[in-house]
């Protein structure tokens, strides 16, 4: 008698385990990682160039970079430089930058191009992934500034446009 009890008691705890298995509710999984890669990085600047020759650069910190306050500050220069982008710049390097405790992943493109004027600059357009997208961290890639993870000691590969702004007839 005790065989056919000790059966039927590991088959209803295997029954029970099984169900509880069944209704045991599915673990959510975690969102698959996303590859941030210098083709991301370059339609973002795309993106923001064709922003630019659309809507011209009124509202277009907000639009564009992640930094609002850097890039309004850096887009205050550069207008009071009479500084505006010309055509459409050419990426001449791009550089992966990993993630550390204190900054993002990043794509830093050096573009080149000219201003309105005509003057050519080379600049460091900084990419991050933001929230799963990527997004321009500065947004502003017509003046020549440097990015890289020291700003207090720009790349001298960084080539900045003069002050385009006419100046009085009684200046030289």
């Amino acid at each position: 008698m005790l065989p056919i009890v000790r059966r039927i008691a590991v088959t209803v705890v295997a029954a029970l385990l099984m169900a509880g298995c069944a209704f045991a509710p599915e673990q959510p999984k975690p969102p698959p990682a996303v590859v941030f890669t210098p083709e991301m990085a370059e339609s973002v600047l795309q993106k923001v160039v064709a922003g630019v020759g659309k809507s011209g650069v009124a509202g277009f910190c907000s639009k564009f970079a992640r930094s609002i306050g850097t890039c309004e500050a850096l887009l205050k220069d550069a207008l009071g430089q009479c500084l505006l982008p010309g055509d459409r710049p050419t990426v001449k390097r791009s550089v992966h930058l990993p993630a550390t405790g204190t900054y993002e992943e990043t794509w830093q493109l050096v573009v080149e191009g000219r201003t309105l004027d005509g003057q050519k600059y080379v600049s460091d357009f900084p990419i991050v992934l933001s929230a799963g997208a990527p997004k321009a961290v500065l947004g502003i890639y017509w003046t020549g500034q440097g990015y890289g993870r020291n700003m207090d000691v720009p790349p001298k590969y960084t080539v900045p446009p003069q002050n385009a702004c006419p100046r009085p007839s009684n200046q030289k």
